[in-house]
């Protein structure tokens, strides 16, 4: 491959783009010094190019590819060199994830939308428990809406608990109290219920007791950029053995073929396997760049344990009447860091220019600087994640909205398709914004939040395939030879 000719701004990008991708494929070829060339191309083309979006990109992609470049040359070294993920101060953290709910406008229609479909689930009903895996993405603005949304209802507000899974005890304080002052505003009953956990350490055969379920209520699940948490084990770089799904090969073939998504969204008409060499037949149309896009990497029949036992758990002893899944739209999981490189590239510059167009619009002196500590500590991080960690310690594994149907199909999960009202208050969202190129895309009921036409974020609702859509103690429910 030849990179292209350097004859204008356009080009010096599609360069860019090149060398970066060129770098990483020499990286797994075991090439290293054509790596070490391309890499100091591609940092020479982002000096030279100045600022903007892709130019600021390359900063954390290089910085992956430089760690990966140097791990198998000079162990030691490697080893010794500190890892900017290990000193972020958590207050700073906090700050940025804030700052990116503000100035971005996906989080905000994914949380309007998720709040839609609870509402529209728990109708008339009189206890509700909303439990919350949001993890690092939850802000408390989001559940403060739905407590005004309630209070809304022409029944009145229901007797509301909500439990929040997070793993920061301070933030979790702050929003109790949030919430409570909220509550206490609104009359509106409410109980908090903090779990300071990350998703991945919970002790799913004890799910009943971790989140304090109680017979009689109506409950909805929201997991947000979490699930591919548990995916550790799902690719073939990992130790971890395949979990066998009781699914008949058919019956799957089947699933795919009805939940499959339109070449726009994976990236082709056909989906090639992550070790097939061939020349991939597709460009993402939102890839600025010029490179090709890969196909999609994860195993399609597959579920690793820990994702296993999370559904299974969360089906038999929650049996939630409604569940939200919201998850990047993107295919990081692969086991080829090549192809890993070259979708992150094309993923993370659609993300990097509309958090530019963001920070634009805002026109606030301080906006550049929220944007700079976005990119810095939130999107920067979950490069880092996706690049530079391997098996169970890389968590950052990104799946697109087809491969997330199947394991919920797997797991006994039914769609439900977004109402009008559910997709029209996302669109919304976007639109009031007042940022050019947002835009939301239904399919199969799902909703699509993209950046100039590239997917970026999927909102879906899944139901239990039968079974009380009320909390029953895990120790009288078996489903399918699962129990709690």
């Amino acid at each position: 491959m030849h990179p292209p000719a350097d004859n204008g701004p356009a080009r010096r990008l599609a360069h860019l783009g090149w060398a970066l991708c060129e770098c990483a494929a020499d990286i797994e070829a075991g090439s290293m010094e054509k790596a070490g060339w391309c890499l100091s191309q591609a940092m020479g083309l982002a000096a030279a190019i100045g600022d903007g979006p892709l130019p600021r990109l390359a900063e954390p992609m290089a910085y992956c590819l430089a760690r990966r470049l140097i791990r198998p040359m000079i162990p030691a070294v490697a080893d010794a060199l500190i890892d900017r993920s290990d000193h972020l101060d958590r207050r700073c953290v906090r700050a940025a994830r804030r700052s990116h709910f503000k100035l971005s406008p996906f989080p905000k229609a994914a949380v309007a939308v998720a709040n839609r479909v609870i509402l529209e689930a728990m109708e008339n009903e009189k206890n509700v428990h909303v439990i919350d895996f949001a993890g690092p993405a939850a802000q408390p603005c989001q559940w403060i809406q739905l407590l005004r949304d309630f209070h809304g209802r022409p029944e009145g507000a229901p007797h509301l608990r909500l439990t929040i899974v997070h793993d920061d005890g301070e933030f979790l304080a702050k929003a109790s109290a949030s919430l409570a002052d909220e509550a206490y505003d609104l009359d509106v009953p409410l109980q908090v219920h903090c779990v300071a956990a990350k998703i991945e350490a919970l002790d799913f055969n004890d799910l009943h007791g971790v989140l304090g379920l109680k017979s009689g209520e109506a409950r909805a699940i929201v997991c947000t950029l979490q699930l591919h948490r548990l995916l550790a084990n799902a690719a073939g770089d990992d130790a971890g053995h395949h979990v066998n799904q009781t699914a008949s090969v058919a019956r799957l073939q089947q699933m795919a073929a009805s939940t499959s998504c339109p070449p726009s969204i994976i990236g082709g008409e056909d989906v090639l396997d992550d070790d097939d060499d061939g020349d991939p037949a597709y460009r993402s149309p939102a890839t600025p760049l010029g490179f090709v896009s890969p196909p999609l990497t994860t195993p399609p029949f597959q579920t690793p344990p820990a994702l296993t036992g999370f559904l299974s758990a969360a089906r038999a002893a929650a049996s939630p009447k409604i569940m939200v899944l919201v998850e990047q739209e993107a295919s990081h999981n692969g086991v080829s860091f090549r192809k890993r490189f070259a979708e992150a590239l094309g993923y993370y510059a659609a993300v990097y220019d509309s958090l530019d167009a963001a920070a634009a619009a805002r026109r606030r002196p301080a906006a550049d600087a929220e944007r700079a500590d976005v990119e810095r500590a939130v999107v920067g991080e979950e490069i880092r994640g996706v690049l530079l960690r391997e098996g169970s310690r890389r968590r950052e594994r990104h799946d697109r909205l087809q491969q997330w149907a199947l394991r919920m199909e797997v797991a006994g999960f039914r769609k439900v398709s977004l109402s009008y009202d559910a997709m029209w208050q996302g669109n919304d969202v976007l639109g009031r914004c007042g940022v050019g190129g947002c835009e939301s895309r239904e399919h199969a009921g799902c909703l699509l939040l993209c950046w100039r036409s590239c997917p970026l974020y999927s909102v879906s609702a899944w139901r239990s395939d039968g079974g009380s859509a009320y909390g029953i103690g895990c120790e009288y429910l078996t489903d399918g030879g699962l129990m709690c």
